[in-house]
């Protein structure tokens, strides 16, 4: 198993369109993103890791993930519009695309599920970790500065807001993937070291464990749904959008960041 035959057959489940093309089109160019990506979460499950190393792992894949009030961003710059009384075609359709990206961050605002995601991402680092100290900037990686900035931008000040959709979209996507690839990678690693109780597992696993099954793939069809309503709110043709640089610029910009962290892994690893 691997990302993309994680990735695909979800972007197989979509209704024949332009967006379904492009990604089934652009998402298998990136093998090699997608290997090294691969091979950082493999390096970091095949042993027992300090601490150093660890904190420096979940504070810059914590950028890279933790995306909840950049799509809540995205959705207020689409209310805003109304607020500063742009023209808006379709005001139903402008609403129907900010429900469908509401949908996204359910789960990571704790609207439902009742715990905050970004509580859960705390409590497995931490666990894992053995304390906090991986919050601090200390361990936060240019690279994983790089991602985040690259992603707030296309989706916060991009002046097309059609951009952060689609990038949103593409997030949600490979996220999926990353869940469902990571979490039997990190039970094993876990359940090995045998420092955790197979409840402490659970409980520490909880972030991974919620964000696999329907719940990333849920978001990315929402996502879609965005997309498609917001195309009909200003009368955009979506066929006018290439989704190669996005889906080019993301998985460069990510790979960067965990090719960075599987060296501190394993010093003598070269991309």
């Amino acid at each position: 198993m691997n990302l993309i035959s994680i990735i695909t057959p979800v972007i197989d489940q979509m209704e024949a369109s332009h967006l379904k093309s492009q990604l089934l089109k652009y998402f298998p160019l990136q093998k090699e993103q997608f290997a090294k990506i691969e091979a950082s979460f493999k390096a970091l499950t095949a042993k027992k890791q300090d601490q150093n190393a660890l904190n420096l792992f979940f504070k810059s894949w914590s950028q890279t993930n933790n995306s909840a009030m950049t799509v809540a961003g995205l959705s207020n710059r689409m209310t805003m519009l109304i607020h500063k009384n742009k023209e808006v075609p379709s005001e139903y359709d402008l609403f129907r695309a900010v429900s469908s990206l509401n949908r996204i961050v359910d789960e990571d605002l704790a609207v439902v599920g009742r715990v905050l995601h970004s509580k859960l991402f705390y409590d497995m680092a931490t666990s894992i970790a053995s304390d906090d100290s991986w919050l601090s900037n200390d361990f936060l990686s240019q690279e994983a500065i790089n991602f985040k900035a690259w992603k707030d931008k296309n989706s916060l000040r991009n002046k097309d807001i059609m951009i952060g959709l689609l990038t949103t979209l593409v997030h949600e996507i490979y996220t999926h993937g990353e869940v469902e690839f990571i979490i039997p990678l990190f039970r094993q690693w876990l359940e090995e070291e045998g420092r955790l109780s197979s409840d402490e597992i659970d409980k520490s696993l909880a972030w991974i464990q919620v964000h696999c099954g329907p719940t990333e793939k849920d978001h990315f069809f929402h996502a879609v749904a965005s997309v498609q309503s917001y195309s009909k709110a200003f009368n955009v043709n979506i066929e006018d959008y290439d989704l190669q640089e996005i889906v080019e610029d993301y998985l460069r910009l990510k790979s960067e960041v965990m090719s960075v962290l599987h060296k501190q892994l394993e010093p003598e690893f070269a991309v």
